[in-house]
């Protein structure tokens, strides 16, 4: 470790990185907190909760609108 950190002392703004890090971790974490709640969602989470109670892996729902 301290081969690492004897490098990353001589860069210039090393501070910078993990900044940018914890930004662009809080965007996709926002991104996916409201692509899940939006309300359009909400035919597809019915449709996907049945999947892992299927035998064959096809939802009866789905047959049907065919």
């Amino acid at each position: 470790m301290k081969i690492v950190s004897h490098y990353l002392q001589g860069i210039a703004d090393v501070g910078f990185f993990p900044s940018i890090s914890l930004l662009i971790f809080f965007l996709f974490f926002a991104g996916m907190l409201w692509w899940t709640f939006k309300k359009s969602n909400k035919e597809f989470f019915t449709e996907m909760e049945s999947y892992a109670l299927d035998e064959d892996g096809v939802n009866p729902s789905s047959e049907a609108k065919e």
